[in-house]
């Protein structure tokens, strides 16, 4: 008998597979559609996605310390959340789209549960598997520092200290916003601005959820005014009003749920 695999990367790719059936058949797939609504509805599949996301197709590192530095960034992100709600939400999104199907990932199965050992050591009270831990780190970072054919498909970041010039804070600050586009370039640019801010200290957190916040309230009272008679959108949209005033001056350990939740809804809005 199989073993249950409860690894994104592994279920997200069964997922992708799934639907690639249902779009060879019907040139569409509702399934693609609905698993796309519950990661923008979780905050904890959301971060799951950008992680596997960036870990996974990033460009190679040629500097094993930048490597290492692009992980423990990724993996900031699971910073204030719980192994156990992590395998709720993984679960639930496995019964609900997958039943009892058997999961794997597409070609890269190794380093799918080498990040999740990684997720897990951040976010388990008393994880004392050091040596798994370890053999996990490793892999990634063999991945995240592999060989390449092609010289375009390498990072061209290749400095975290950059030499003092005149008009240096410029100068910085441009290779900066450069290696972070470099380094994450493969997420959409949505994707880019949430995960920047999703790995910044609390003070920006803070000051980056007020500002969306108050856009996205914008959004909802311009909506509602231009609707004529419509209760039912109207309804929906005072509910998501409320929602937004509510989420002003959120402790630490709700901040990212607040912040993907607006951050997607405004998204939604915007459309």
């Amino acid at each position: 008998m199989r073993e249950i695999s409860y690894n994104f990367g592994a279920i997200r790719d069964s997922i992708m597979k799934l639907s690639a059936s249902e779009m060879i058949k019907e040139s569409k797939s509702v399934t693609l559609d609905k698993f796309a609504d519950a990661i923008k509805k979780s905050p904890v599949l959301q971060k799951q996605h950008l992680v596997f996301k960036n870990i996974q197709e990033c460009k190679p590192f040629e500097k094993e310390r930048l490597a290492d530095r692009f992980l423990n960034q990724n993996l900031q992100l699971f910073v204030n959340e719980k192994w156990d709600q992590i395998m709720m939400a993984n679960k639930s999104i496995r019964r609900s789209f997958l039943d009892d199907m058997h999961v794997e990932a597409k070609k890269d199965g190794k380093l799918c549960e080498a990040i999740n050992v990684l997720i897990e050591a951040r976010t388990k009270p008393g994880f004392v598997d050091f040596e798994k831990e370890q053999e996990s780190y490793e892999i990634v970072m063999s991945h995240l520092t592999r060989p390449v054919i092609s010289e375009s498909d390498k990072s061209s970041e290749k400095t975290d200290s950059p030499k003092l010039v005149k008009d240096a804070w410029k100068f910085i600050t441009k290779v900066a916003v450069s290696n972070f586009n470099e380094r994450f370039s493969h997420l959409n640019e949505g994707e880019k601005q949430l995960f920047k801010i999703l790995v910044s200290d609390v003070e920006t957190k803070n000051n980056y959820l007020e500002s969306l916040r108050n856009e996205t309230l914008q959004i909802v009272d311009n909506k509602i005014q231009q609707l004529d008679g419509d209760q039912k959108t109207i309804s929906v949209l005072n509910d998501f009003k409320n929602k937004l005033e509510k989420m002003k001056g959120l402790n630490h350990a709700a901040l990212d749920e607040g912040l993907i939740s607006c951050f997607e809804l405004k998204e939604t809005l915007s459309k």
